[in-house]
């Protein structure tokens, strides 16, 4: 058995060779150019540091354009103040579910933030990276920002979109975010 680090470094090295040798071929099965990297969340600094490193072997050839989903969400919370969403949380009005309506927010901001970088112009084939996405936590999770990238254009989705996913991998295709939610990813490829 591999212990936690040689499995995410593995993971990370396995990703930019599929990067590298089947860029048009990612998700294919499934329809989608999705391809999520779980890792151990406690790992996150060592893996997005080690994931950096990597991807600029990537250029010129591809690029690798990061969204960041915890500058996403804080960008959403900045708008609305948190005094705002700490209110409407606590005393929620009727019929109304504000963590749930929060998440939505989250996961559609963070799917604006991936097209607006595939749109981007740049040299090389487009990659867009999603790091940081246990910011989403407890309200959203990256099943939800994949599936709002499918319904809302997914054929706008130039390239594939690597999602850096804090948590553990349960089955196959299954994977409990953060160590907490299970989720299960029928759509795109999974290390």
């Amino acid at each position: 058995m591999m212990s936690t680090s040689v499995d995410w470094e593995w993971k990370l090295r396995e990703a930019v060779d599929r990067l590298r040798t089947r860029y048009e071929h990612i998700g294919r099965k499934t329809g989608a150019p999705f391809l999520a990297i779980v890792y151990p969340p406690e790992a996150e600094r060592s893996v997005l540091r080690e994931w950096h490193t990597l991807a600029a072997t990537l250029d010129p050839e591809f690029s690798v354009r990061t969204v960041d989903a915890l500058n996403v969400t804080s960008s959403v919370v900045g708008q609305f103040g948190v005094e705002t969403l700490v209110a409407s949380m606590i005393n929620p009005m009727p019929g109304s579910n504000a963590t749930s309506e929060l998440g939505s927010m989250w996961t559609s901001a963070v799917a604006a933030s991936v097209r607006d970088a595939v749109a981007k112009p740049g040299k090389g084939r487009p990659i867009v990276v999603i790091e940081r996405l246990a910011a989403l936590y407890p309200a959203s999770g990256p099943r939800a920002v994949m599936q709002t990238l499918w319904d809302s254009d997914h054929a706008g989705l130039e390239g594939p979109i690597v999602l850096l996913l804090p948590g553990v991998l349960v089955e196959a295709r299954v994977y409990r975010f953060v160590g907490q939610v299970e989720e299960f990813m029928y759509r795109g490829d999974i290390l």
